[in-house]
């Protein structure tokens, strides 16, 4: 599905400020003249790296001193825990390709620093790779062997935006201002909505079979577009009519096909933009204020309208010609990410009852319905009704806060992923932390963190790549560990941590302390082995007297780099 709401995120990422509900833009980069689609498809494409290439990327199962198994809470397997900015997941056929990191860096109000990505096939997170990323802005393809990835790196020039592609463990980059990426022939990728010179010129990578020029002449601005691997395209836009735009059209092609155009102006009145739902080359929805028209390979016609002409904002397929659709709810801006929902058919339109207002759906296609309210809550569709979900606690987080959950992403009816947030501040923090965690409904062999930044720049710059981590110490935990500090990674000369060991110094009634030094992921970390759970709070308070520090307090027995004793 390409709604407006999704398209328009995609510029937002990379040309207004973030947040957690991230705002939509109306970019106006320059045009590019006839001929984009032959100009940019001959560019050679750059080798980068294979995927077992990064050691920061390399993803294995964590020792059995030093990991957490997820167990079934609630129904859910916990997938990925900790500072996991901008964490997002995308369907690849049955797997997911998931990424972290890759805000904005022109704005302040998201951790700064290229993204980080794994591949979460069957019951575990593997490797794919750590290509320069800077910000994901669409992924596309078949399969966590072969897929796309388009890249905004924040900037407005010709530069602005590479297209990756991962094949068979190889990473090519293709240095073009490109988003929205379609699936095309031969495992090829085609889309529009370029960030600067090209004003949503159709472009394609990987064929060498281009759509005829006269699919796109004389129509301008942001096109909509549906793209299949049969070939067949439909671009939706407007002509350039002596300076302002004409009627919308729809003009479709396919290989061996002449192009056709088709007017919408009368089905689809007004000057709204489409949004698109591309099913098939034959059931192409279209969408904008309240009508809904559909494409059936040769002509469109009406499907229906919602009811009281609310605008629809997307659609979901629940069966032909028979669509959910989100409505924007009364009184909130355009650009809000909540909605309500509607079922609209040839038989006419219908309100489906939320338990609140909705802020993300999933799984409509499949028959297995999941939503998310702007309270923070999971729904699962149970026959006519909504059934709560409720999440569990994160598994890395002590403060016993209930995460809030914002997006749900379905690959199967019983294959659910959910991400939510929480903040964090554990025992002895002087601030809190804004985490993220993943959740899935299938077992998971590993619950993984996400690298954490320099402690220096740790409010500032986001970590790479992904670590193992023992579970919370409770009672009875026979091998309670408190995590001390963390080293920078730009600090080249190791010391032997002195104010940890003057926090520690004569402190008799915590017996014999040592700090172990260890590395999880790509960072090295300091801690201490305790002989009670007590004893563990009590190293971590005093810890975090004498520094501005964030210690934990886990159940595990780290492989030691170092042991450090601390004087009597």
């Amino acid at each position: 599905m390409t709604s407006r709401r999704a398209l328009l995120g995609l510029f937002a990422a990379a040309c207004v400020p973030t947040s957690a509900d991230p705002p939509s833009a109306s970019p106006n980069p320059s045009r590019m003249d006839s001929g984009a689609v032959a100009a940019i498809a001959d560019a050679a494409p750059v080798v980068e790296a294979r995927a077992d290439a990064g050691a920061v990327e390399i993803i294995k199962e964590g020792s059995a001193r030093w990991r957490s198994v997820p167990t079934e809470q609630n129904g859910f397997y916990a997938v990925l825990d900790g500072i996991c900015s901008e964490l997002g997941a995308t369907r690849v056929g049955k797997d997911f390709v998931l990424h972290y990191g890759g805000a904005s860096p022109m704005y302040a109000t998201n951790r700064q620093g290229p993204a980080s990505l794994a591949g979460l096939r069957g019951d575990r997170l593997e490797s794919i790779g750590h290509p320069e990323i800077a910000q994901p802005t669409g992924v596309a393809g078949d399969s966590l062997d072969e897929f796309w990835i388009a890249d905004s790196t924040g900037t407005r020039t010709s530069e602005g935006a590479v297209l990756h592609r991962y094949s068979k463990g190889t990473w090519k980059k293709y240095p073009k201002d490109q988003t929205n990426l379609h699936r095309w022939l031969e495992g090829s990728i085609l889309g529009t909505l370029s960030m600067f010179a090209h004003n949503g010129e159709l472009w394609v990578e990987g064929t060498t079979t281009k759509p005829p020029p006269a699919l796109e002449a004389g129509l301008v601005g942001f096109k909509r577009i549906a793209a299949f691997p049969t070939g067949d395209v439909m671009l939706i836009a407007r002509p350039d009519q002596n300076g302002s735009t004409g009627p919308l059209l729809a003009r479709h092609w396919a290989p061996g096909k002449s192009v056709t155009t088709h007017r919408l102006d009368k089905l689809l009145p007004g000057e709204d933009w489409p949004d698109v739902l591309e099913t098939a080359p034959d059931e192409v929805y279209l969408a904008a204020g309240p009508n809904i028209v559909r494409w059936d390979g040769s002509a469109f016609r009406l499907v229906g309208k919602t009811k009281d002409a609310k605008p629809v904002s997307a659609m979901y397929r629940a069966g032909k010609d028979d669509l959910w659709v989100e409505t924007r709810v009364d009184g909130e801006k355009s650009e809000s990410p909540a909605f309500g929902l509607q079922r609209v058919s040839s038989a006419g339109a219908t309100t489906i009852a939320t338990p609140e207002t909705l802020l993300s759906i999933a799984g409509v296609e499949l028959g297995a319905p999941w939503a998310v309210g702007v309270s923070g809550k999971v729904y699962k569709r149970d026959g006519e009704t909504w059934k709560p979900m409720p999440l569990p606690k994160a598994p890395f987080s002590g403060s016993g806060v209930t995460p809030k959950a914002k997006q749900v992403v379905a690959a199967g009816p019983d294959d659910v992923l959910v991400i939510a947030k929480y903040w964090e501040k554990g025992p002895a923090w002087k601030e809190q932390e804004l985490h993220t965690m993943m959740l899935r409904t299938k077992p998971m062999k590993e619950t993984l963190r996400c690298n954490e930044p320099d402690p220096e720049n740790n409010n500032v710059n986001i970590g790479q790549g992904f670590q193992s981590w023992p579970p919370l110490a409770t009672a009875a935990c026979t091998t309670p560990f408190v995590v001390l500090a963390r080293r920078s990674n730009a600090v080249k000369k190791a010391d032997d941590w002195p104010r940890l060991q003057a926090a520690f110094k004569g402190r008799a009634e915590l017996g014999d302390v040592s700090l172990v030094e260890f590395t999880s992921g790509d960072r090295t970390f300091v801690g201490a082995k305790a002989t009670s759970l007590e004893t563990a709070k009590k190293l971590a308070e005093l810890a975090a007297k004498a520094d501005r520090l964030r210690p934990e307090v886990v159940c595990g027995d780290p492989e030691p780099l170092r042991t450090i004793p601390v004087a009597k």
